[in-house]
Formats: structure tokens, C-alpha cells, sequence
């Protein structure tokens, strides 16, 4: 097995997971537009991901009886979110920049 069950691998699975979506976002957005307007890409690849953690985590504390919420997991969550955020910066923009808008 890939991932044993555990506390960790469930932190790592998370932020690989909401990491993912945000990375696919940022990298969209940067194919599409030649300069950030931080409002739309901040709201769109940073915020919105986080509040949707977030809310899934409330919802499943409140809303079900097998779930529970965790704090843990929505702070795994955005790390994966600020991760990906970085590295879509400091890595995907200059070469996106670099290889398409010559």
C-alpha cells in the first residue's frame, strides 16, 4: 500500500489533494492571462479552495454522524493551498512566462 492509514499520510493525501486543485487553477489562470490580477487569482486559487475545505469540514462535524470536523485536517488543506501557491509562483509562472508568452 502506498499510504498506511494513519494520522501523517491522511495530512499528506490532503494537501496533495487541495494542493492539486489549486495548483490546476493557478496554472489555468496563467495560461490565460499575461499578467495576475491578485483580486481574481487570490480569490479564485487561494480563498475559494480554502473556504470550501473549510465548509466540508463543518459540514461533516455538523451535518452527518459517521464524519467528524477536524482543525487539523482544514489546516492540512491550506497548507496544500499556500504550497501551491508558491510553487505556481516561483515555478510555473516564470516557465509558462518563459515558453508561451515569448
Amino acid at each position: 500500500m502506498l499510504f498506511r492509514s494513519s494520522a501523517a499520510s491522511d495530512g499528506y493525501k490532503r494537501q496533495c489533494m487541495y494542493g492539486g486543485l489549486s495548483t490546476l487553477l493557478w496554472v489555468e489562470y496563467l495560461f490565460r492571462h499575461r499578467s495576475i490580477n491578485w483580486k481574481h487569482l487570490g480569490t479564485g486559487a487561494i480563498i475559494c479552495p480554502a473556504l470550501m475545505s473549510g465548509c466540508i469540514e463543518i459540514l461533516q462535524a455538523n451535518c452527518t454522524e459517521t464524519r467528524s470536523g477536524d482543525w487539523m485536517d482544514f489546516a492540512a488543506n491550506c497548507t496544500g493551498v499556500l504550497l501551491a501557491a508558491l510553487l505556481a509562483y516561483y515555478v510555473w509562472r516564470p516557465l509558462i512566462r518563459k515558453h508561451l508568452h515569448r
